[in-house]
Order: structure tokens, then C-alpha cells, then sequence
């Protein structure tokens, strides 16, 4: 049994994904949403650029891999607005595990548009990422205490984020295979830095720096960086259809995080759904 670099790298892009999530979750409760998301993009931003500018030089770039980056950043943000909408106005039991479930439009659609292929080992192994990472997004006793009028609240922004996030990656993976694994994302966060600063405009938001959560936001985009640089390698050696489902299980590294530095009682779905991850790691790995 041997892990491909495509997993390893999936696995640092999960982890620095969750432990960024970690910190927002922290960082939310002493400044706005918009405004953490806006400002761990633009140091995001800062750091491609200060990579781009001493490794890398401008390509020339054809009209279809502009417009190629240019609907990845739109459905990336629109993706993460929506979610982020979605929690404000649903129930985290009720939108992070729809939301969770990005990976199986990736996968459904690498599958079909990519010609990627999947053993059936490989398949089960997916499943069970996937399955796991739905089963660590929410807590079950929170869903139980749920109001059957109140849980269908914030569904439809859910869905958007799914299909966001789903045909998003997607179209990373078409850039990788272009531009290999830097620029795509380097192109795709300046460009979405770009629509948030637009929307932010048009929705009169203030966008002031929050000084409160100063630190918060630098770890939060140097972490984003890695996990998205992670990930462009991790496709650009393995399989979309492989990588994108380790990627989603980031949920079980920030509730990780928060049973050890919190305390916070895991349920036996979120148990459950941890020991489906590893399993699915092991068949991946095979």
C-alpha cells in the first residue's frame, strides 16, 4: 500500500482548510463574516503575488482560459457568499452537510466531462470520504431540536454553494491541466478578490480592516494559500474525482480542533462520520 502524491497533497489541503475554518469560526464572533472572508482574500491575494512575481512570469492567455478563470472565480465567490448566507439565515445542522456534498458534483462531473475513471476500490473509497465529511459538517442532536418549518430555511443558498464549489473545481482542474498548478489559482482569487470588492461596492458594505482580528486573518489567508496551492498539485498528479473528495473532508479537522482547544462534545454521527474518512484515506491509498 502506497499513498499517491496526489492524496498526500489532498491531505494538506483538508488540513489547512479545516484549520483555517477553525480560525473563522473564531474570528467570526468578533467581526463580520464579509469582512473576514474579504480580508483573508486580499492577503491571500498578497502572498500569490509575492510568489508570482519571484518564480513565475505572465503568460499569454487565450480568450477561453480568461473566460475559463473568470467563471471559476464568479462561481467560487457566488459559492461562498451563498454559504455564508446560508448559515446566517438557516441552521449550520441543516446547511454545512448540504454543503458538503460539492464533491460529489466533481466528481460526478470529472467522471463524465474529464474521462476520469474510478476503480471500484477507488469508488468505495470516495463514498466513504464523502460520506464522512457530510456526517463531521453538523451535530445530530442540533438536527433533532430542528422545527420542520424552520429547516428548509437557507436550503436554496446551500444548493447554490454545492454547485458553486461542484462545477468550480471542475474548471480548476481544466486550468491545471493548462497552466499546471500555480497560476490557475493565482488568476482565479485575484479575480474573485476583484468581484467581492465590486459586490461590496454595490452593496454599500464597509470593508473597513478589522484590527480585532488582525491575526485571524493573516493566518486564515496564508493557510487558504497552501490548501488551494495543495490542491492544484494534488490534481495536477491524481485524479479530480480522487483529490476533490479527501479536499471536503476538511469539516473533520475543524471539529478536531474544537474537541481539543474547546472541549467540544463530538456526537456519534460526527464519530461515525471520522472513522468513514479514514477508511476511505486507506482505500484510496491501496
Amino acid at each position: 500500500m502506497g499513498i499517491s502524491l496526489g492524496i498526500i497533497f489532498g491531505i494538506i489541503a483538508t488540513i489547512c482548510w479545516g484549520t483555517a475554518d477553525f480560525f473563522v469560526a473564531k474570528a467570526v464572533k468578533k467581526a463580520s463574516v464579509f469582512k473576514t472572508f474579504l480580508w483573508s482574500q486580499i492577503i491571500g491575494v498578497g502572498l500569490f503575488i509575492l510568489i508570482f512575481s519571484s518564480f513565475f512570469k505572465f503568460p499569454i492567455l487565450s480568450f477561453a482560459t480568461l473566460g475559463v478563470i473568470l467563471v471559476a472565480a464568479f462561481l467560487a465567490t457566488i459559492a461562498y457568499l451563498s454559504f455564508y448566507k446560508g448559515l446566517q439565515v438557516g441552521k449550520v445542522s441543516v446547511i454545512s452537510p448540504i454543503a458538503a456534498c460539492w464533491a460529489v458534483v466533481t466528481v460526478i462531473l470529472s467522471i463524465i466531462f474529464l474521462g476520469e475513471k474510478l476503480t471500484t476500490v477507488q469508488g468505495v473509497g470516495v463514498a466513504l470520504a464523502i460520506l464522512g465529511a457530510v456526517l463531521t459538517s453538523f451535530k445530530f442532536h442540533d438536527l433533532l431540536k430542528l422545527k420542520l418549518k424552520n429547516a428548509a430555511k437557507g436550503i436554496k443558498y446551500a444548493l447554490i454553494a454545492v454547485f458553486g464549489w461542484g462545477i468550480g473545481f471542475v474548471l480548476i482542474d481544466v486550468l491545471v491541466t493548462e497552466l499546471k498548478w500555480f497560476l490557475p489559482f493565482f488568476f482565479i482569487k485575484t479575480a474573485g478578490v476583484l468581484y467581492l470588492l465590486l459586490y461590496s461596492g454595490t452593496a454599500k458594505k464597509n470593508i473597513s480592516f478589522p484590527k480585532n482580528i488582525a491575526l485571524f486573518v493573516v493566518v486564515i489567508g496564508i493557510l487558504e494559500v497552501i490548501a488551494f496551492l495543495s490542491y492544484g498539485v494534488g490534481i495536477n498528479s491524481e485524479y479530480t474525482a480522487i483529490v476533490a473528495p479527501i479536499g471536503a473532508t476538511f469539516p473533520m479537522i475543524t471539529i478536531i480542533l474544537a474537541r481539543i482547544f474547546f472541549k467540544e462534545r463530538l456526537d456519534v454521527n460526527q464519530k461515525i462520520g471520522i472513522a468513514a474518512v479514514l477508511a476511505g484515506l486507506v482505500l484510496l491509498s491501496i
